[in-house]
């Protein structure tokens, strides 16, 4: 029966590659990758030279399908650009099409950026909520954060160079003094693990540079507490920001509930409230 290795390749180091990892794709004839010019790279090192296929997650069905076909005669590893595939990576569709087709799927466990960005933390946890990538949108992300600021788990979450200010920016106005660890290029030659509150990481990745993941500690039970509703403060502070000439309470209070993830008839009554 035809074997998927769900191989996982090194987020920054390559010294990461495990010895089995190195074994596994030096002995498959295929290797299905997020990006071909770094699956080679990483082949070239090993000195092997597998076919290479790529998937991505703008991959055609047809192109599965074709992928599928391929499972069906020979092994096969699946690797992502860095870290675990299907793990905020491409290869979750791939991999349950072709359990389903009667292929074994076996996994290489090994470097993943979460995983290393939460063993570093220091916080105690029993339970994590992993945000992945963040909305690109700022309401869509305030509401992602908004709505996990009240875990009583760590939340991990990554974010791009271009992206990390904004977002930090929007932690702080939302949890100014709850710890975070600031995680930057992990593994690689310019590391950084940087520990601080909100509002203080805010200040100090003003002018960032590379890949980022974020660990924000667990809500304290009193602090949960207060935030199971939004304060009429908080709600009166996020509708001026939202506010746009021409627009209608009705409107405003509709957006400004999509962002705190509360209902909008409580913002409503609160905006007339003030109107008052």
């Amino acid at each position: 029966m035809p074997t998927l290795f769900v191989v996982a390749t090194p987020i920054g180091n390559l010294g990461d590659l495990s010895s089995r990892a190195a074994e596994v794709l030096s002995s498959v004839d295929l290797v299905i990758a997020e990006d071909t010019r770094v699956a080679r790279k990483l082949l070239g090192l090993l000195g092997v030279e597998p076919r290479v296929l790529s998937y991505h997650r703008h991959s055609s069905p047809a192109k599965l399908d074709r992928i599928l076909e391929e499972l069906s005669s020979r092994d096969a590893a699946l690797v992502s650009d860095a870290g675990t595939p299907g793990v905020n990576d491409p290869g979750a569709e791939l991999v349950a099409r072709a359990a389903a087709a009667g292929v074994v799927v076996s996994p290489l466990p090994g470097p993943s950026a979460i995983t290393a960005a939460l063993s570093v933390s220091g916080f105690h946890f029993d339970s994590f909520t992993s945000l992945g990538y963040l909305a690109t949108s700022r309401s869509k992300r305030r509401k992602q954060l908004s709505a996990a600021r009240s875990s009583d788990g760590v939340v991990v979450f990554l974010e791009a160079p271009h992206r990390i200010s904004e977002t930090l920016s929007d932690l702080c106005d939302l949890v100014p003094n709850r710890q975070v660890v600031v995680c930057r290029e992990l593994t690689k030659l310019h590391e950084e693990v940087w520990r601080g509150t909100a509002s203080e990481a805010a200040m100090h990745f003003a002018q960032p540079r590379g890949e980022f993941v974020v660990v924000l500690a667990p809500c304290p039970p009193d602090e949960r507490e207060r935030q199971a509703e939004p304060s009429v403060n908080e709600i009166l502070s996020v509708a001026d920001r939202l506010r746009r000439d021409g627009m209608s309470t009705g409107d405003l209070a509709s957006a400004t509930a999509d962002e705190l993830g509360v209902g909008r008839r409580e913002v409503y009554q609160v905006l007339i409230g003030r109107m008052r």
